[in-house]
């Protein structure tokens, strides 16, 4: 499903049965000259150019809660290092394969090179695959296209704008690849989850703990356990005690609920294979209802 609607306000219309291929094919592309003034051009993004997101929402307010899967990765070419003629170039003798839709952002011509690319999946993700694939795309699959990657790429709700033809650009910019072929998300999945555990950052390990005294034992007690967990990693198989305990721990000693839950996916963070979000979120809740005796 393809749902659209504008940065402000958050609300989306109804959505569209179409493929993706399908619908950039049949869109309408807003015609419009982009001006100097950045407050302006802010204004354009935020209320006047439509954007959207292709998977499956419960409602039709743009949140983390009410999207429930995405069917396509959606990635800012921003920090484009090489020229236009070899972003095309290149995109294409990467994913010619697969389908894919190539066009240029709204900051395009002002900013340098800037586009934007979209590529649809065999199979819908959730939140932590969506992420997973995004950080993996961005440093392996774009890996010479781009320096720094953008950051909101991964945010779970974020909506992308759609092709607009500015002073800068023209209609024969926007490329649409017809395969039959999708980007097959199960064997993404596997490639990103290696490359993830073998690419994971290691302490960079600035402090030698043998330069230092062991502190005073007569002060360890559970809470010094509690804060070493937070940090001490777990392996497969007890994770979500883990995290179960370290919930527990937390909120009988009053850490507001928010912050708490900030602390869990920290430790989730340094468990050898973190467990997913959605696992980590029940977790949390039923943990949470049982100390705080919620509804």
């Amino acid at each position: 499903m393809i749902y659209i609607g504008k940065v402000k306000p958050s609300l989306m219309n109804e959505p569209i049965n179409k493929s993706v291929i399908e619908f950039f094919k049949n869109y309408q592309t807003l015609e419009l000259d982009i001006p100097g003034d950045k407050e302006e051009q802010k204004r354009i993004k935020t209320s006047i150019l439509q954007g959207f997101i292709s998977g499956e929402m419960k409602a039709l307010v743009r949140n983390n809660d009410n999207l429930i899967s995405r069917d396509c990765l959606i990635l800012d070419l921003d920090d484009v290092v090489i020229n236009e003629d070899e972003l095309i170039k290149i995109i294409h003798e990467k994913f010619n394969k697969f389908q894919y839709v190539l066009y240029p952002s709204i900051s395009h011509g002002i900013k340098g090179v800037r586009y934007r690319l979209v590529l649809p999946l065999d199979g819908s993700v959730n939140e932590s695959e969506y992420k997973l694939l995004v950080h993996y795309a961005n440093n392996m699959m774009l890996k010479g296209i781009i320096g720094q990657s953008d950051s909101s790429n991964a945010t779970w709700s974020q909506i992308m704008l759609l092709p607009t033809i500015t002073q800068y650009t023209g209609s024969e910019s926007l490329i649409i690849n017809e395969s039959e072929k999708q980007l097959p998300t199960f064997q993404l999945l596997d490639g990103a989850t290696t490359w993830n555990k073998q690419n994971k950052p290691q302490p960079q390990g600035y402090i030698n703990p043998s330069r230092f005294k062991r502190g005073g034992r007569r002060y360890r007690n559970a809470t010094t356990e509690l804060f070493e967990s937070l940090v001490s990693g777990c392996i497969e198989g007890n994770r979500n005690n883990r995290i179960a305990q370290i919930t527990g721990g937390l909120l009988a000693r009053a850490v507001d609920i928010e912050q708490a839950y900030k602390l869990i996916l920290l430790a989730n963070d340094n468990f050898d294979d973190p467990l997913p979000i959605d696992e980590v979120n029940n977790t949390f809740e039923s943990i949470a209802k049982k100390e705080l005796r919620a509804d």
